[in-house]
């Protein structure tokens, strides 16, 4: 079975991590039922913690075809925020919109601002608040220039 496209983004990021940083993947939780068919699943705040050696970026990933986000989508908005003002912690969505060939880095601050004025996140706002993220097509796969977190 071929992987999703959001699951062949994530390791596309995780392979494009430097090998001197620390890179820990969130396991997104499964589920388990018991007789009355109850559902657990741990909600992680984000889908990667990224370590450079001097900053802390807590990150989650979203990857998309069409030209906006749904605010669905962002349910980490309710965990990012405590980590706000954190000494040298930094909190960012990295939005791929396979439609454009395009990934965006984003501040947490940013998309908060955008789904408190509109039901989705368009590419258009990344655009133009954003930072593209360098990316280099490998024959099917990307490698990605994290380094733009540290500038």
């Amino acid at each position: 079975m071929a992987k999703k496209d959001g699951k062949k983004f994530e390791d596309d990021f995780t392979k494009s991590v430097p090998d001197d940083w620390t890179c820990l993947r969130l396991k997104d939780a499964g589920g388990w039922s018991n007789a009355e068919n109850t559902r657990f699943t741990v909600k992680n705040v984000c889908d990667f913690i990224l370590f450079t050696g001097s900053k802390l970026f807590l990150i989650e990933l979203k990857s998309h075809l069409g030209v906006s986000i749904s605010a669905a989508n962002f349910r980490q908005l309710d965990g990012l925020p405590k980590y706000k003002g954190k000494q040298n912690c930094f909190q960012y969505f990295v939005l791929n919109f396979r439609k454009f060939n395009e990934t965006y880095i984003m501040e947490l601050q940013d998309i908060q601002d955008c789904l408190r004025q509109r039901k989705s996140v368009p590419v258009s706002i990344c655009r133009e608040k954003g930072v593209k993220l360098p990316q280099t097509l490998k024959r099917t796969r990307y490698r990605y220039d994290l380094t733009v977190f540290n500038n």
